[in-house]
């Protein structure tokens, strides 16, 4: 029996050993993505944002978790979160929010605003309470008249009755008007549970709520509803609430409740794990579905859903900031100075102006391509009572510049619940400019004694000096045709030099040269003669 060579052998069983671990490989199962759980209002999926837009964007984001959203009512969503049933929450009911916060179930101080989206209210295209006649941009009285078309058996109203942000918002409007209300908050006899007979408590959805009002299967007919203009926009686009029209929207200025009170903000809040037991919150998923949120990405996206025509949802995770100047490019001597002055506020219709929030002027760290790209904050303010600031850049070294605002520690409250804060609004950069500096040398006259010159001067910029700085002595001695440097050395923490330098006899041209690269613009003095002996 003939046996193959040892060193083939040896290649032989390599060759198998390589294609057993293949084949390994290939059979490993690939790794499960990690579930996030949300809980969070039906508005979102009604509206189609959660399917179109939520879902893909957050997957194409961070393929290595799955978002499993569980649409219920903001009440029973901040109970369910509560109960350990979510990694995360998302609503838009602040009062019950403020509840959740304040008894310790966020993991961060405050909840992180996301987007808004506005209420309108919905009625049979008969409108046999007459609300867009005389009250469309006013709500409480559009209830007022709706209750009184109700007592007459003209009219009903179908709320959610669920607790829900949208029932939450719906009582506080109630609470605007003269109508007879129950111990519930809503229409019915004082002192009681009973609702009034044209009152309907739907305990469904959001579109399910509005399509039930659409149906209107109630003595009189002529169904009204409270819902937010996503949702309604959606249910019509296709054809599933065709009895019902907008009868009022967009609370007028002098109306009870103000220009926001149908405002309706969502926030997103991570559950925190210290509250929950026998239970482990996905905290890195949470954290994971926060930064997609707020991106810039997903938050430029809702200009555009479902059109950009009608947006159901409006940005509001960042502040605007405004600010002058602004330039692709300045340059001043070293030590000049460059101010920026501008405001910061909410996006959110209604909020206060942001003051007392911080405001940083940052600079690219680097003007050198390989490496890394950071940002050092060289002043920070506040801003004033009116959301005002003003930043002075001092050219002491050159970069890109921004204006930065770390994430708020605080939203004033707003709107028709004076104790409620909405969510702290997330960071945001805006790029000023790229600044450039020129360095300053001066050289006065030499002075000579013997063979020993010595220099004195300043060279500038004086401050935060970056390691490559260093100033050049520079000369020629009569005869030759180039500079060469006799002296280097390292910049002090002032701008002035004094140095001895001791040369060959013979007519000599001296100048000081400033180097900082990647930091400033090189300068050189004038250039001095002097003669040696």
């Amino acid at each position: 029996m003939r046996h193959a060579p040892q060193p083939l052998r040896g290649i032989r069983h390599l060759f198998l050993a390589f294609a057993v671990a293949a084949l390994f490989l290939v059979a490993a199962p690939i790794a499960a993505a990690s579930p996030v759980i949300v809980q969070g209002t039906t508005d979102i999926r009604d509206a189609g944002l959660l399917e179109e837009v939520i879902e893909p964007g957050f997957h194409a984001a961070y393929p290595q978790y799955e978002l499993k959203y569980v649409p219920v009512g903001t009440g029973q969503a901040l109970t369910n979160a509560k109960a350990g049933q979510g990694d995360a929450v998302v609503t838009h009911a602040p009062s019950l929010e403020k509840a959740f916060v304040e008894e310790g179930y966020s993991l961060d101080p405050r909840g992180r605003a996301i987007f808004y989206s506005d209420y309108v209210i919905v009625g049979a295209t008969s409108d046999p309470a007459g609300v867009a006649a005389t009250a469309p941009h006013n709500a409480a009285a559009a209830f007022e008249a709706i209750a009184k078309a109700g007592a007459e058996g003209k009219a009903n109203f179908v709320s959610r009755g669920d607790n829900s942000g949208t029932n939450t918002e719906e009582k506080a409007i109630w609470k605007l008007t003269k109508v007879e209300l129950n111990s519930l908050g809503e229409p019915g006899k004082a002192g009681t549970k009973e609702d009034a007979a044209w009152y309907h408590k739907g305990g469904g959805g959001q579109a399910e709520t509005v399509q039930l009002a659409n149906q209107c299967p109630f003595s009189g007919g002529g169904c009204y509803d409270i819902t937010d203009r996503g949702t309604f926009n959606r249910l019509s686009a296709k054809g599933a609430v065709s009895g019902l029209r907008i009868v009022a929207e967009k609370n007028e200025a002098s109306a009870p409740g103000g220009s926001n009170l149908l405002t309706n903000p969502f926030d997103v809040y991570i559950v925190n794990p210290a509250k929950v037991t026998n239970v482990t919150i996905n905290v890195k998923g949470a954290e994971a579905l926060v930064a997609y949120l707020t991106s810039a990405k997903f938050q430029k996206r809702l200009a555009s859903f479902p059109d950009a025509t009608s947006p159901a949802f409006f940005a509001d995770a960042h502040p605007e900031v405004k600010v002058k100047p602004t330039f692709t490019e300045r340059t001043v001597k070293a030590g000049g100075k460059v101010t920026f002055s501008g405001s910061l506020a909410g996006l959110l219709p209604g909020a206060p102006v942001l003051a007392g929030q911080t405001v940083e002027l940052q600079r690219l760290q680097s003007l050198r391509v390989k490496e890394p790209r950071t940002y050092q904050a060289i002043t920070r303010t506040t801003t004033n009572a009116t959301g005002s600031f003003s930043l002075t850049a001092i050219g002491t070294r050159g970069g890109q510049l921004r204006i930065e605002t770390p994430t708020t520690t605080s939203y004033p409250s707003f709107g028709v619940e004076p104790l409620l804060a909405v969510g702290a609004l997330s960071e945001t950069s805006v790029p000023v400019g790229k600044l450039v500096v020129r360095a300053k040398v001066s050289l006065q006259a030499p002075r000579l004694k013997g063979h020993v010159v010595t220099l004195s001067g300043a060279a500038g910029p004086a401050l935060e000096r970056d390691p490559g700085a260093q100033i050049l002595v520079q000369g020629r001695k009569q005869g030759q045709h180039a500079m060469r440097t006799l002296r280097r050395l390292r910049p002090g923490k002032k701008s002035a030099y004094h140095l001895n330098l001791k040369l060959a006899p013979g007519k000599w041209k001296l100048r000081v040269r400033y180097l900082d690269p990647g930091a400033v613009l090189p300068a050189t003095s004038r250039a001095v003669s002097v003669s040696v002996r």
